[in-house]
């Protein structure tokens, strides 16, 4: 029972203090590293944590509304004697708004994760050139293609950093100068990363060899369509 208890604190605190927040978060912001490049993880636990106090207070002063009048009477579940705020609404209440924002986050993207339990579930952030068909197409993990279309993203951003950094040395004081020098080392190393990955992404879609890889079958999907339109010349 000591276990059981310990279970439900741990729960109804992940519940009240975090999860609300964090959802909102992950739909309005999508995207990895759209909050930070480096500490975006870090961001979105504290203002998850930040956002899921306003919600819940948000909740406390709709179900605390004197105007809802008393709750109905349900053995074991809601005293009738008393109105909405009550440990069963208040938590009801939760789980349909964490519910609402984990739907809005996942139809924005920010769960790429989804399309390893079903193709179909599989959407892409905004800013990715990418549908859920062409995510799902081949007998590859879709998360890998939205992966890769990410990196692609995020290697156009890098760039346009290193460009402005590059005109900006130009343009700067000496201590100016210094600054964007090692502001395009770091750019530099992160294009580096980026190219590695991509290439690791590349390689696991599309395997060399007759019949494997994405590439090949897409290649096996228009075969018979050329055939036919052979067919209708000849």
């Amino acid at each position: 029972m000591e276990v059981l208890s310990l279970l439900r604190v741990i729960a109804g605190l992940v519940v009240v203090l975090f999860l609300p927040g964090y959802t909102l978060i992950q739909a309005m912001f999508p995207r990895r590293g759209e909050l930070d490049e480096e500490f975006d993880t870090l961001y979105r636990v504290t203002l998850g944590m930040a956002m899921s106090i306003a919600v819940v207070i948000l909740v406390g002063f709709v179900l605390g509304n004197p105007a809802l009048g008393n709750a109905p009477e349900w053995d074991g579940i809601s005293d009738g004697d008393k109105g909405y705020f009550q440990t069963f609404f208040v938590t009801t209440s939760l789980v349909v708004i964490i519910l609402l924002f984990f739907g809005a986050g996942w139809y924005r993207g920010a769960y790429p994760w989804m399309a390893n339990i079903h193709p179909s579930l599989a959407r892409a952030a905004p800013g990715l050139r990418i549908e859920s068909e062409l995510a799902v197409a081949g007998k590859y993990i879709p998360a890998e293609l939205l992966e890769l279309q990410g990196l692609k993203h995020d290697r156009d951003n890098v760039k346009r950093k290193m460009k402005e950094a590059e005109l900006r040395k130009k343009t700067g004081s000496s201590m100016m100068k210094k600054y964007y020098d090692r502001r395009e080392k770091t750019l530099l190393a992160d294009l580096a990363d980026i190219d590695s990955r991509m290439a690791e992404l590349d390689d696991m879609l599309n395997r060399p060899g007759e019949g494997e890889g994405l590439s090949a079958d897409v290649t096996q999907d228009e075969s018979p369509d050329s055939d036919s339109e052979k067919d209708t010349e000849e």
